[in-house]
């Protein structure tokens, strides 16, 4: 799905759906001497009754080894569709996450950046130099591509 926001009103409501952050006092040193950061993304898409479509994006950071800290920080959207486009599209048919994930800029984009200010906020807060995650998501590759 190309235009994926023509479906949605401009009215949206974003939220903060959850924080979990830890320290790691101990700090090992690794075997072969390097540490890795892990980011990982998820969308969880939900159609509700019809009227809108919830997203909750969930982005995790983690070492490894484990190291320094693990932080993993949600937000979530809800979306309204626009009447007279809703009913083109069987919704609850459609993998919404992937078709979020490849063509949902026009919304991801916003939750991305509120996440990586947190992530930047959050990781100087403890006198060290701030983490800067990109506020962007890997598309799929579709085949033939």
């Amino acid at each position: 799905m190309q235009n994926l926001g023509q479906y949605f009103m401009n009215e949206h409501q974003i939220y903060l759906k959850g924080i979990n952050f830890e320290r790691f006092d101990v700090i090992l040193q690794p075997p072969n001497g390097e540490i890795t950061l892990n980011c990982t993304d998820n969308i969880v898409a939900t159609v509700k009754d019809d009227e809108g479509v919830e997203i909750i994006l969930t982005r995790k950071l983690t070492f490894v080894p484990e190291q320094l800290f693990g932080l993993e920080i949600s937000f979530g959207v809800d979306l309204k569709f626009v009447k007279e486009k809703a009913k083109e599209i069987n919704w609850r048919e459609i993998n919404l996450a992937d078709e979020f994930r490849d063509n949902g800029d026009f919304i991801l984009s916003n939750l991305l950046s509120r996440i990586s200010l947190l992530v930047a906020q959050i990781t100087s807060s403890f006198g060290q130099t701030p983490l800067i995650i990109p506020p962007s998501m890997p598309k799929t590759q579709k085949p033939n591509e």
